[in-house]
């Protein structure tokens, strides 16, 4: 199906849509005749991004959604009033946050933290949302992972750990949603020129850095749109850029080779001790 044609009229709810890769993706269906709505855990960037929206497309529908997806009672009683206004279409699970560094280094709470939010919040919009999906037949959720949910690499234990996971409920929950008449598709972004990346770049240790400069860095408004076509022809697995794909694939066909890359970069970084 045409891209424009799957988001005219929809309602469309983005995880994330204050900035980044979200923001880029409601603006684009807004543009599409999408009426989107912004969920965030800061008012003030949810507000700024909707004025942006706005002053771009004045006839698109924006409304903002202040709550923290990692807190299941906070999304219910949210999703509740929501969903009283007007059904969701489509459900955009962008959110995220990262921390990387050693595993030696990092706390626990850096892990419960970062499953909190980029696997339980897909989880709890999924519960909020899904139901009524499953009873009209029909809707479309898209969970966004990470190219480090197939890759593992060195400084992203607890980050790759939640991205994995996300793929894993994405594809078993494809298989219980499409007898529902609802899609499930996820995205696997390589690094992106987000404001939580130049967050990241801060606290990289040298050889996540050294690995990650084998992947060429997308901008948010390419990966926005990687997602909205991949959602329109209904792929399941949407990879932004060919770099990704193939990247994806020889993980999963010749796994050692993708070992023997990226521990070769972390050489040239230099020991972590000593």
């Amino acid at each position: 199906m045409d891209t424009r044609t799957y988001f005219q009229g929809k309602s469309v709810l983005i995880t994330g849509g204050s900035s980044g890769i979200g923001l880029s993706f409601a603006r684009l269906v807004a543009g599409y005749g999408a009426a989107v709505t912004l969920v965030a855990r800061r008012r003030a960037l949810l507000d700024e991004a909707a004025v942006g929206i706005r002053r771009e497309h004045p006839s698109a529908r924006v409304d903002v959604l202040e709550f923290d997806i990692s807190r299941a009672d906070d999304v219910a009683r949210a999703m509740e009033s929501r969903l009283a206004d007007r059904p969701i279409d489509h459900l955009v699970n962008n959110a995220g946050v990262v921390m990387p560094g050693r595993f030696l280094e990092l706390p626990v709470e850096q892990f419960r933290g970062m499953m909190d939010v980029n696997f339980f919040g897909a989880v709890h919009l999924c519960k909020a949302v899904l139901p009524a999906m499953a009873a009209r037949g029909s809707g479309h959720v898209l969970n966004v992972s990470s190219l480090a949910g197939v890759i593992g690499i060195y400084g992203y234990t607890p980050y790759a750990a939640s991205k994995f996971a996300l793929i894993g409920f994405s594809q078993a929950l494809r298989a219980e949603m499409w007898p529902h008449g609802v899609r499930v598709s996820v995205c696997m972004p390589p690094d992106t020129d987000t404001p939580q990346l130049a967050f990241e770049n801060q606290y990289k240790p040298a050889e996540t850095k050294a690995i990650a400069g084998n992947v060429k860095t997308l901008e948010p408004d390419a990966v926005a749109r990687s997602m909205a076509d991949g959602m329109a022809r209904g792929r399941f697995e949407i990879y932004p850029d060919v770099g990704s794909r193939v990247s994806a694939i020889a993980q999963g066909v010749v796994p050692g080779v993708v070992r023997w890359v990226c521990d070769s970069a972390q050489r040239k970084a230099g020991p972590a001790v000593g």
